[in-house]
């Protein structure tokens, strides 16, 4: 695809088949990839705002409201609304620092969802590194020579409830007007 300026807002089209909505995002994208973006879409409602962060010239999928954003305009920008899903894909212009600081500051500030497809040797991160971000490994792929994984996160499924944390071992209320402390 050819270098021009992204659109600020790409809006839903709502005549072209589902698996014609996903074609332009997925037609760059390898197959493991392809799948991962489409499953993290289903899941998603039409009218939902998505955040898609790019440095490449791929358009997100018609299927939401999305605002596209470049990695490093969202590190300079102020924090403006919270999104239903955030797909990142970083660029590996990005230090390692500013790697973290985004991924950071799209699970606490920008989405509840985020889907991150991140270059494996642009920087040098272990696993520990993704999982201690709450992050999960969903794929790992090659795509235009450059080995990439899939990471995710989602505060619904970031941190099963606790057996322990119920109402049943809280304030004993078959103890109430009892005994008194």
């Amino acid at each position: 695809m050819p270098d021009e300026a992204m659109p600020d807002q790409a809006k839903p089209d709502d005549a072209t088949s589902n698996g014609a909505k996903i074609a332009s995002a997925t037609s760059t994208l390898a197959p493991a990839a392809a799948h991962l973006l489409a499953e993290a879409i289903a899941h998603i409602s039409t009218d939902a705002d998505c955040l898609w962060v790019s440095d490449a010239a791929v358009l997100p999928p018609n299927t939401a409201q999305w605002t596209t954003r470049t990695a490093s305009a969202l590190l300079s920008e102020p924090w403006q609304k919270r999104y239903a899903l955030a797909i990142a894909h970083l660029p590996d212009t990005l230090t390692a620092s500013q790697a973290l600081h985004l991924l950071s500051s799209l699970r606490d500030l920008h989405a509840r969802q985020v889907l991150a497809f991140i270059p494996v040797d642009a920087f040098r991160w272990q696993a520990a590194d993704l999982l201690a971000l709450g992050m999960q490994r969903h794929a790992r792929f090659e795509q235009e020579q450059q080995l990439i994984e899939a990471w995710s996160f989602d505060i619904k499924t970031y941190k099963p409830v606790p057996d322990w944390l119920n109402p049943r071992f809280w304030a004993n209320p078959e103890n109430w007007n009892r005994f008194r402390w």
